[in-house]
């Protein structure tokens, strides 16, 4: 369709081989980066995308000339030789740029207190200290705790790999780097340092909006990652960020794969207890020996695993014969918070709009309300404006501006419209979406008044939209939930401990966000070492080989 912002090729009957070194299915940012490892292995993949564009949640979309980034708001860890850096360099070849975001990266309004995230952690200790001067021993003893905690989602990385070295690695780090408070829940850590309500909100409400869960779920260390993740600043893909998934096309296509969109995939093939292809919606059979489902653990065990055939996962060698399969399993787990997203298009330039390069995080002062229970409809919610962010922006859309507004829902919101078809949506969805609508574009125009009379186009996108385009339980933006239950508390097992790339399935690997943690970085992570375990020897030798290179070779300087 005209206009559409689309990447990939669209399938055709003999565009497919009918048999590849290995197959992804679906293709955010997890199950391309496990393909372009693959693929710079010397690997043959196909990646199967069921939308019409790839990428997951790091598309983009137009409508009616306006165009908006679906998930991808700023990104960390992006100075030179910083992990995101090398593997973004390494994965494209060094084509993907990024534009700084600037300084500070996050702006917080709570119950219309107004707090600035500035880079670095000497800066931002500074900046609480000077506005709580009495909580300044707990402001240098939660800096302290969080640096303590800067090597435990690595830990918790290599624990998710297989084999005896791995495993032992493993056990060494997390005894070595992971504190046992790292695994309890933030709040709780958080209030035993600071006393000063105002003050525990400033540190908790990124953790909340950016996590999607209470901070009385989510375990501390999560925390730490969010200020490790953007302690040297945060940036913005140049172009856009379907400039993200355009740059991984090359290495694919380089080695004989190609991305396929419009290609769902109905089922992984089963021979025997080994996964050998997979069965594409339009009844197209492509074999490989290495299968790798970026779609979630929830859509693979529900939906591609055929039941009667489905051995029950657990961690290799395998697990006894009456222990329960995936699906089982996925009973006894949360899942994440769905959302909705208000998609703006607005007359004037970013500049003119006064529309801040920064995000901005809204709450009523409590982070946690809407997640326990004791809030609203929606949370507190996240404003982003990527036209801002994106050098290349005001050349290709003049005159124009764009931004999103997300907040989250509970899925009970949207329950009565499950199974209704897309355009053909009952007068009550109408209504519920407008009344939406209505609130966020509020917030929106109170926090940034130059915005009123400006706002030319406007949709929002629901739980419905999310979960049609992504196969995610009730529209979930996280997949399942990443919570204390999940990863366990250091001495008994996390309920998402079985949830490791290597399946015990011979030949399926699981990619992506459910691998390990949520975002940008958790799903990169998760197709990483998807690849790694997908490879043999020798291929994770060069793998990590390259990736080695690739931090010691000098950086390209960043677009201003």
């Amino acid at each position: 369709m005209a206009g559409r912002v689309r990447v990939g090729r669209p399938l055709t009957a003999d565009a497919v081989a009918d048999r590849y070194d290995a197959v992804v299915v679906e293709s955010g940012a997890g199950g391309l980066t496990t393909a372009v490892c693959l693929a710079r292995q010397g690997r043959r993949v196909a990646v199967f995308e069921q939308h019409y564009t790839a990428g997951g949640y790091t598309h983009a979309y137009r409508r009616h000339g306006w165009e908006w980034d679906v998930g991808i708001h700023y990104v960390g860890q992006l100075a030179p030789r910083e992990p995101v850096r090398v593997l973004s360099d390494y994965l494209t070849g060094g084509a993907l740029r990024w534009a700084p975001v600037g300084d500070p990266c996050d702006e917080y309004r709570l119950a219309g207190e107004v707090h600035r995230g500035p880079v670095g952690f000497d800066a931002h200790r500074a900046e609480l200290t000077a506005r709580f001067p009495a909580e300044r021993a707990g402001i240098e003893a939660l800096f302290a705790l969080v640096g303590r905690c800067r090597a435990v989602l690595p830990a918790l990385a290599l624990g998710r790999l297989s084999g005896p070295v791995a495993r032992q690695l493993a056990r060494l780090l997390r005894t070595a780097a992971v504190p046992p408070v790292a695994m309890r829940p933030a709040r709780d850590v958080v209030e035993e340092l600071i006393g000063d309500e105002r003050l525990r909100q400033a540190v908790l409400t990124r953790s909340a909006l950016l996590l999607a869960d209470s901070t009385a779920n989510l375990p501390f260390f999560l925390l730490a990652v969010m200020f490790e993740h953007f302690r040297t600043g945060a940036w913005y893909p140049v172009g856009g960020s379907a400039a993200i998934a355009r740059a991984m096309l090359d290495p694919i296509r380089a080695a004989g794969g190609e991305v396929f969109v419009r290609a769902p995939v109905a089922r992984i093939e089963l021979t025997g207890t080994r996964a050998t292809g997979v069965h594409l919606a339009d009844g197209t059979r492509v074999r490989a020996p290495v299968v790798v489902s970026a779609a979630g653990a929830h859509h693979t065990h529900r939906t591609l695993l055929p039941p009667p055939a489905a051995p029950p996962p657990g961690p290799l060698p395998g697990p006894a014969p009456d222990r329960p399969d995936g699906r089982d399993r996925l009973d006894g787990m949360r899942r994440g918070f769905p959302f909705v997203v208000l998609f703006l298009g607005l007359d004037g330039d970013p500049a003119e709009l006064d529309l801040p390069r920064h995000n901005l995080l809204v709450t009523d002062g409590d982070c946690d309300a809407f997640f326990e229970g004791r809030g609203g409809r929606t949370s507190g919610c996240f404003l982003s404006f990527s036209c801002a962010k994106d050098p290349t922006w005001t050349a290709r859309n003049p005159g124009r501006s764009t931004g999103e507004v997300l907040a989250y829902v509970r899925p009970e919101l949207f329950a009565p419209f499950h199974g209704s078809r897309r355009h053909h949506r009952s007068p009550e969805y109408l209504a519920l979406k407008a009344e939406l609508t209505a609130h966020l574009l509020g917030q929106v125009h109170r926090h940034l008044p130059r915005t009123r009379g400006r706002v030319a186009h406007h949709e929002l996108g629901t739980p419905l939209s999310a979960e049609h385009f992504t196969a995610w339980p009730d529209g979930s933006l996280y997949g399942l939930a990443k919570d204390v239950t999940a990863f366990g508390d250091g001495r008994t097992p996390g309920r998402a401990d079985w949830l490791r790339p290597r399946t015990a399935i011979d030949g399926l690997y699981l990619s992506g966000q459910d691998c390990l943690a949520g975002g940008f970085m958790g799903a990169v992570t998760g197709g990483l070492l998807a690849a790694h375990e997908a490879l043999d020897r020798s291929g994770r030798a060069r793998l990590w080989a390259g990736l080695l290179r690739q931090g010691v070779r000098p950086q390209a300087p960043e677009t201003a």
